[in-house]
């Protein structure tokens, strides 16, 4: 059940809701109602569009929402937050408070999937003692599995080598870079456009988390060793054995500071006519 509802007293019949649907399925008789369930895909537009805060659907109302005028970055600071975010490879070793973590989580939860699929897994280790545990058993395994012939990764074996030899002779950690939290993130082979929808998850979390002050990486070899090197690791982090791994991404409080943006100058565009 969708559980939708209208409030008379608010409706001005303007009719938004009924032309914003992308299937067509909500029709003004007197008030608006639905008249097809089964086809609605969850996108609550008829609830954010209502001028009048009058519709509540699948649990929602618009008291438990957030009004967009007045409350939006303008342009200039969107850029410089953009422009502004970097990698972070140095992190405070104390974690983030629980809270924060949720909250981050629950903003990116909200960026857009390929038809309202929703079909991002997130696995989320972010207590800071499992993680040095994670990494000391990838490290430990890491030069007996490099030494059997890996079909997918020849290109890198000398790159995951330097690694060991960093952490062995050094104690850098290039892996996890001693980060406190990391997430990875996953989807089942049969969702839509889970590539994009992985990717631009990500892109929200980083993105929320330069918000926060919160530094983030976009990890490739932590990806490549779970989904390549060591994939029992796959199971033993609980990821579906039918899910695509999207991609990895650390998290925790920077160590360095950046003082400005850099500039990349204008977008290359081939702008294209037709007809």
């Amino acid at each position: 059940m969708l559980d939708f509802s209208v409030n008379e007293e608010l409706c001005v019949l303007c009719g938004l809701c009924a032309q914003d649907c992308f299937h067509g399925i909500i029709e003004l008789d007197e008030y608006p109602k639905i008249v097809d369930e089964q086809r609605c895909f969850e996108c609550l537009h008829c609830l954010a569009v209502c001028p009048a805060g009058a519709i509540s659907i699948l649990g929602h109302s618009p008291e438990g929402s957030s009004p967009l005028k007045g409350n939006l970055p303008g342009e200039d600071m969107m850029a410089t937050l953009i422009k502004g975010r970097r990698s972070i490879r140095s992190y405070k070793p104390e974690p983030l408070e629980p809270e924060r973590i949720q909250k981050l989580l629950d903003t990116a939860w909200h960026a857009p999937t390929g038809v309202n699929s929703r079909s991002v897994h997130i696995t989320l280790m972010d207590d800071p003692d499992s993680v040095k545990k994670f990494r000391d058993e990838i490290y430990d395994r890491l030069e007996d599995a490099l030494k059997d012939e890996i079909s997918e990764i020849p290109y890198v074996v000398n790159l995951f080598k330097m690694v060991c030899q960093q952490m062995k002779e050094n104690s850098v950690d290039i892996l996890l870079r001693d980060a406190p939290h990391f997430i990875i993130v996953s989807a089942p082979q049969s969702a839509p456009s889970r590539t994009a929808d992985m990717t631009i998850f990500l892109s929200y979390f980083e993105l929320m988390a330069q918000s926060m002050k919160i530094g983030t990486l976009w990890n490739g070899l932590l990806r490549r060793v779970v989904e390549s090197v060591l994939p029992d690791l796959k199971e033993k982090l609980g990821i579906p054995e039918d899910h695509e791994i999207g991609y990895a991404m650390l998290f925790g409080k920077p160590a360095v500071k950046y003082q400005r943006t850099v500039e990349r100058g204008e977008a290359r565009v081939r702008r294209v006519e037709w007809g």
